[in-house]
């Protein structure tokens, strides 16, 4: 029961989505972006994923260099590199 909840749950926020970003998508259609604009529009792409990259990077470098485990097991913070 709880699966199905959860499946309607997300088809229906697709659903609104969709219902909110189409219209905006149309009225859009006519629009001519300058050279300068598309060229910001990627730079901004390629700026959230190194984003996202680096961050991912950091959550898995802490978790195998054992940053995490003293937080995860109930024990204070403590540099790792202290034996």
């Amino acid at each position: 029961m709880k699966r199905i909840v959860v499946i309607v749950g997300a088809v229906v926020l697709v659903a609104v989505i969709a219902a909110l970003i189409i219209p905006l998508w149309v009225a859009t259609a006519g629009i001519e972006l300058s050279g300068f604009a598309l060229g910001m529009i990627v730079m901004m792409v390629i700026g959230c994923f190194a984003v996202g990259g680096g961050l991912m990077f950091l959550v898995f470098y802490s978790a195998r260099h054992g940053y995490d485990d003293a937080v995860h097991h109930g024990r204070g913070w403590r540099d790792p590199g202290e034996g």
